[in-house]
């Protein structure tokens, strides 16, 4: 059975040696801990042979050789010791060839001749009598282990944290079993020169690699308190199990005729009965002796809960920020709490809030400032959990360890805490050490796990009211500066917006109208609103005289629009208003210009072309006394008056026809029937020019109104331009057509297209003022005049040349429906 035990023992760490190494195959302490294991396991596995020897021969080979693998595992605790928990590459190397070579030299002891006096074989026991070299080896061994003991024992003094909790466990594993070791195999074969309990010693070694293995691999490390709570928890119920047991026995071996003393079985009965009893107020009030004494769980379980209900109800988000820095640095009593929140400029994280303990040196007001390239923030946004120092210096690829770790230590960081909102990481919160010098508790962990989100949820939330607030301050700036008034009222016509503006243009304070309804506003204003409320109405630019007391009226142009909270309900609605007294002022100064510069053009046209033919007549008149008698002389001078006459007549007839104000009548107007008879009546002037002239009279059902004759001239006068403008063997088409408007009207298109004439597009503007022509003969006030008669008809005219493509002037004439006319312009 021993052997078994044995052979079963040997495995187990060569298997922990495994799983540990690949955890993280590129750290020392990993790498040392395996090959410890791989020793430990030959070390064990070389006293099972022994004990298995069938001749004293194999059992001398294997006490011989036992002594390589017990030189190295103490070697390399030595060296695991050097190295663990802190450093992340070996020990100096001169020192480590040191320690190597004096367990080397020190291995050869069993090679020694006086090893050993005896061995015997009894019973199937192998028994080793030692002799002086042992006690050399013996001494090795526990100069040794004591020697790794005092190491991490100074260590521990220095680390704090989860750091200095992996020594601890590893110096209890270590003290127990080398208590055991020493006995069994120093102390006991030195004084009783025998090998009896050997075994169990390199056996009992199992548990320093079980220790060992849970300090290394392990990511979270209970509290050795913690272990201490459940071990008693878990005893008490071992020991009430064990009673009862017993007395199950007493009482099966007395039913088989086995004399079993009864007070013994009785009292087995009455123990196991008051441990059950017992057992579990015991345990409680153990645990809650262990809490008061040890732990402060239900205490931090009441400060989170009393957090997070302070840090949801804060929108301030600089007081959100210092709460939740209190609150974390009060909750895990930590040296120092610093809040980094991303700047949406830059995208760097800056330095928000923060808490100090006492006698901790104090960061500058502004605080650090840690770009989006980081590797700390680098290394936090790669995973949503909690980052941890001592993980990361135990987990993670080498590679990203080191300068993580070393980053971390310069902000004095033990851990950073993620703050995230839609998968974005909008900031952290770096954590130090705890002010005790312990490991932060798995529970400390959970419960800031837990707090992260609530804290990201209240920075959105302070976040959106801080922009809610801006934007409610900037639009009251707006609305407070802006010229234009603005009204809002609700769906029961009630006012509740009423700007400085509308005080002003309407003559009704701030004060007398919110809240107040509709009938305390101008009536035309209220009709406006009244509209948009109940029926949804938009109007655009409604022209009103609002008349205040003591002043003359003023225009202003109103417009409403419906304010909806959901489709087709009722939400209210916007009146904006304008005073118009300064833009009418305005558009009376920009008309009164043009009419000046329109008669300053004309009187210069007008003397230009009056004046050459006066030149002539002037000119005949001052030869006519001295060429009276000239029958030929006398003959040309009437005809050249005649002419010249005619000229300025024609040109008189031209500017009335300008300026003459538009007629009252409002007619239908055949478009097609005016464009047929312009067609026929040039029909002449376009065969003598060899130009092929047609009409193309479209379908239209709905005639504009208007003054016949005056379009009919409009027509004409763009028809002659088009033939005169067109060479021998050109082409000029007149079009008619209707096409929809997108008020539910028609428009009627009436196209006069040329063929093979272009104008520049540098001249489309100039063509239509008056005066301006390029013909010889022309008068340059054909082009106005039709546009002037267009625009009397509520129309419009425009031109298109591409040069090869010809031109086409296009008139467009509004159609109006249900017995409306055309209100032409006078």
């Amino acid at each position: 059975m021993d052997r078994v035990v044995l052979l079963i023992i040997s495995v187990l760490p060569l298997g922990l040696g495994l799983v540990v190494y690949r955890r993280t195959p590129d750290r020392v302490w990993n790498k040392l801990y395996a090959v410890h294991a791989v020793a430990v396991s030959i070390w064990i596995f070389v006293n099972y042979m022994i004990q298995s020897a069938d001749s004293v021969a194999a059992a001398e080979f294997w006490v011989r050789f036992a002594h390589i693998p017990a030189a190295v595992v103490i070697s390399m605790c030595i060296d695991f010791a050097w190295a663990f928990p802190e450093r992340i590459d070996f020990a100096p190397r001169p020192r480590r060839v040191v320690l190597y070579t004096v367990g080397l030299l020190f291995s050869m002891v069993g090679f020694s001749p006086d090893l050993y006096s005896s061995i015997e074989l009894i019973r199937g026991t192998v028994i080793v009598h030692f002799g002086w070299p042992y006690v050399a080896f013996g001494a090795f061994t526990v100069f040794g282990l004591v020697g790794a003991d005092l190491i991490l024992l100074r260590k521990r003094t220095e680390l704090t944290g989860l750091q200095r909790m992996q020594v601890d466990y590893v110096l209890l594993g270590w003290l127990a079993t080398q208590g055991l070791a020493i006995l069994t195999m120093v102390l006991l074969p030195v004084m009783w020169k025998n090998s009896d309990f050997m075994r169990w010693g390199s056996a009992s070694y199992v548990f320093v690699i079980l220790a060992m293995a849970y300090a290394v691999g392990v990511e979270r490390i209970l509290d050795l308190r913690v272990v201490a709570r459940r071990s008693f928890a878990y005893l008490l119920v071992a020991a009430m199990g064990a009673w009862v047991v017993l007395f199950l026995l007493a009482l099966a071996n007395r039913l088989l005729g086995i004399e079993v003393p009864m007070d013994f079985a009785l009292l087995c009965l009455v123990t196991g009965i008051g441990v059950g009893i017992l057992v579990v107020p015991l345990h409680r009030s153990a645990s809650t002796a262990m809490e008061r004494t040890f732990s402060s769980e239900e205490h931090l379980q009441l400060l989170y809960d009393r957090n997070c209900a302070a840090i949801l109800r804060t929108l301030d988000t600089d007081g959100l920020l210092e709460l939740s820095a209190d609150s974390i640095f009060d909750m895990l009593r930590s040296t120092s709490v610093s809040v980094f929140v991303r700047a949406e400029a830059t995208g760097n994280y800056v330095y928000r809030a923060g808490r100090l303990a006492e006698g901790q040196q104090s960061a500058p007001d502004d605080g650090p400032t840690l770009s989006k390239d980081h590797i700390v923030v680098q290394g936090v946004a790669e995973t949503p959990d909690i980052v941890i120092r001592d993980d990361v210096f135990r987990f993670r690829s080498l590679q990203q360890a080191k300068p993580l770790a070393e980053a971390m230590s310069s902000l004095d960081c033990e851990m950073i805490a993620p703050l995230r909102w839609e998968d974005e990481l909008v900031g952290f919160i770096c954590i130090g050490p705890k002010l005790s010098g312990e490991m932060y508790q798995p529970e400390e962990i959970k419960l800031l796990h837990s707090m992260m989100p609530l804290i990201s949820l209240a920075l959105r939330n302070a976040n959106l009211y801080a922009e809610m607030v801006g934007m409610k301050e900037y639009s009251e700036a707006i609305l407070r500066e802006m010229e234009s008034g603005v009204i809002v009222v609700d769906a029961d016509e009630r006012i509740f917006l009423y700007n400085s503006a509308a005080e002003r243009i309407i003559g009704l304070k701030r004060l007398e109208v919110l809240g107040k309804g509709l009938e305390i506003l101008p009536p035309g204003i209220a009709q406006c609103l009244r509209q948009a409320v109940e029926h949804g109405e938009v109007r655009t630019g409604d022209r009103l005289a609002l008349r205040r007391s003591g002043q003359e009226p003023v225009s202003v142009a109103c417009s409403t629009s419906a304010l909806t909270s959901a489709p087709g309900q009722g939400g209210g609605a916007v009146a904006v208003i304008n005073d118009l007294t300064v833009i009418e002022q305005l558009e009376h100064e920009r008309q009164e210009a043009e009419r000046l510069g329109l008669i300053r053009v004309l009187t210069a046209g007008m003397a230009h072309e009056i004046r050459n033919p006066l030149v002539a007549i002037r000119t005949f008149a001052e030869l006519l006394p001295t060429r009276l008698d000239d029958e030929e002389f006398c003959s040309t001078f009437q005809a050249t008056a005649t002419e010249e006459i005619e000229r300025i007549d024609q040109l008189v007839g031209q500017l009335l026809m300008l300026s003459k104000p538009a007629s009252a009548v409002a007619e239908a107007i055949d478009v097609n029937n005016v464009c047929q008879a312009v067609v026929r009546s040039a029909s002449a002037q376009a065969e003598s020019r060899q130009v092929t002239l047609s009409a193309q009279p479209g379908d239209i059902s709905q005639q504009p109104t208007g003054d016949e004759g005056r379009l009919h001239q409009a027509v004409v006068n763009l028809v002659n331009n088009a033939l005169e403008a067109e060479p021998q063997g050109g082409r000029v088409e007149v079009i008619t057509e209707e096409v929809p408007d997108v008020g539910g009207n028609g428009r009627v298109l009436i196209r006069i297209y040329n063929s093979s004439s272009h104008i520049p597009s540098e001249k489309v503007d100039e063509i239509f003022k008056p005066f301006y022509t390029e013909k010889a003969q022309g008068t340059g006030l054909g082009l106005a005049i039709c546009q002037t008669i267009i625009e009397e008809h509520g129309g419009t005219i425009s031109v298109r040349s591409e040069p090869g493509q010809g031109t086409e002037f296009i008139v467009e004439l509004p159609v109006q429906t249900s017995g409306r006319l055309v209100k032409v312009k006078a």
